[in-house]
């Protein structure tokens, strides 16, 4: 049992609360924990269907439901948040405790001054979208990259319509 679910059993005061908690917590509900690299996701099977699945913090983390038991975690940002999966009756299935954590990549942070600067290095160093980089950084690096996947949006569209004809 994690500390934290220790602490919260600490402080809540009567046997008849502690024991809720812990037929809440221990009630066949899968639990674990799962990392997932900044701006990537990852699959996560659930052992039954879910019928509510939500997450602490969206700005860390974020879901996309695929089916009743397939659900794909999307890292948004640095940080941990919780994934807390119901079935139909509202009985806990599942808890992850997600990490989102640096990319393995060749990323290289570059501090000038106060101001911090991602790049990505393979082969060629070139700018990553990191939330964590100063203001001007990000929104320099969101811009040309918003541009970037329009202009491949545009791109799929014309060959799309260029082979139809």
């Amino acid at each position: 049992m994690s500390q934290n679910r220790i602490r919260l059993l600490r402080s809540l005061k009567g046997a008849a609360s502690i024991a809720v908690l812990l037929g809440l917590f221990t009630a066949g509900a899968e639990a674990g924990g799962l990392q997932v690299e900044l701006n990537h996701s990852r699959a996560l099977q659930l052992a039954a269907p879910a019928a509510t699945v939500m997450v602490t913090n969206p700005a860390i983390a974020d879901v996309s439901i695929q089916g009743a038991q397939l659900v794909y975690v999307l890292a948004r940002s640095y940080g941990r948040t919780d994934l807390i999966a119901l079935d139909a009756t509202g009985k806990q299935i599942a808890q992850y405790e997600i990490d989102v954590v640096a990319p393995r990549s060749s990323a290289v942070t570059l501090m000038r001054g106060t101001e911090q600067l991602t790049y990505n290095c393979t082969p060629r160093c070139e700018p990553v979208v990191n939330p964590s980089d100063s203001s001007n950084a990000f929104s320099t690096a969101l811009s040309q990259a918003s541009a970037a996947r329009a202009l491949g949006a545009g791109a799929a569209t014309t060959n799309g319509a260029n082979e139809r004809q």
